[in-house]
């Protein structure tokens, strides 16, 4: 089922690049956004946004690092920890790992995915922008796309945990990157987007 989900974002992804269009002429989106002077933090790991250990307390149940994949015509990193009929995947979309010839954003592409499912519902309190839509949780942090994927998004349960990872994975991004000082502990864990 994991395998099933990752393909659908991947082709997904693969196919907006596919129909990708020069990025002076995308609706209102300069050729430049600032993205690529953020790319001297280099490329991220997505298990620095959550590590093995996280997602085990998130899930409660011990997980082990099946896969680390990578698709870079969209800049996607993917890592997947998993036992048995449990799983946990975090997928980071990220500038850096973009070859230069791509026109596409981080940005764009998760516009670009939210739009394509009808059903998402905006998740607040998390990074820039989040939503829940097929697989998980996709969420908009400054210049990166995150995707989390644990199971039945239907599940009420499961919804409570990816917003926990999600909350996560932007304070570890934050620390990161160096957008909050790059100190973990001065990002607090309740961010409060509504005012």
């Amino acid at each position: 089922m994991r395998k099933i989900l990752l393909l659908i974002v991947v082709t997904l992804l693969l196919s907006l690049c596919a129909c990708s269009v020069p990025a002076d002429d995308q609706s209102g989106m300069p050729p430049e956004t600032g993205t690529r002077d953020k790319v001297t933090v280099g490329i991220i790991e997505p298990s620095a946004l959550v590590s093995r250990e996280e997602a085990e307390n998130i899930l409660g149940v011990s997980l082990n690092t099946v896969e680390a994949l990578e698709q870079e015509k969209v800049g996607l990193k993917q890592c997947i920890y998993e036992q048995e009929d449990r799983f946990f995947q975090i997928g980071l979309t990220q500038q850096a790992m973009m070859p230069p010839e791509q026109t596409q954003t981080p940005e764009s592409l998760f516009r670009a995915i939210v739009d394509n499912f009808e059903d998402a519902a905006r998740v607040e309190g998390i990074g820039n922008e989040a939503y829940f839509a097929t697989p998980g949780l996709h969420i908009l942090q400054d210049d990166y796309y995150i995707l989390i994927a644990i199971g039945n998004l239907n599940d009420e349960a499961n919804r409570e945990k990816l917003k926990e990872a999600g909350k996560l994975a932007v304070r570890n991004l934050k620390a990161v990157t160096g957008s909050n000082g790059g100190n973990i502990d001065d990002i607090p864990d309740e961010e409060n987007h509504d005012k």
